[in-house]
């Protein structure tokens, strides 16, 4: 089989646009080796505090801190936000009931608002549903 120069010169460079596009530097560039991360003052997805979100009109979103919580039995777990852009919002957020099975508690309506629901003895990510348009914070 024989491969045209015209060929081999596109599948070259449609392989190294490829690369770039993927994050791959060029071979010409120099090789930085990044430091290895430490934990010392490093921040990750799970920081607490507060975090942003938005949400459109007329529909549902679903939000969550990306965070496993791990619970204990009894144990309830507190959500709370504000709306620092926007109208209104309505919310619902999760929790478990006594089997441990997934839950959506109604929160209600406003610009801000908190409440503590049953987690019990489950490891899983905090979610809230969020109606309304608004851009906002919660925890």
């Amino acid at each position: 089989m024989r491969i045209s120069r015209k060929i081999a010169t596109g599948a070259i460079s449609l392989l190294s646009f490829a690369a770039i596009a993927a994050g791959a530097a060029p071979a010409s560039a120099s090789q930085t080796v990044a430091p290895a991360p430490t934990t010392q003052g490093a921040k990750n997805a799970c920081t607490p505090g507060w975090k942003n979100a938005g949400s459109i009109p007329g529909k549902w979103s679903t939000i969550n801190d990306g965070c496993a919580h791990f619970g204990s039995k009894g144990m309830k777990m507190g959500y709370a936000w504000k709306v620092y852009k926007g109208s209104s919002i309505c919310v619902q957020v999760k929790g478990f009931n006594a089997k441990g099975k997934k839950t959506w508690y109604n929160a209600g309506c406003g610009k801000s608002g908190q409440i503590k629901v049953p987690w019990g003895n489950v490891a899983a990510t905090k979610e809230m549903k969020v109606k309304g348009a608004a851009l906002l914070r919660w925890y």
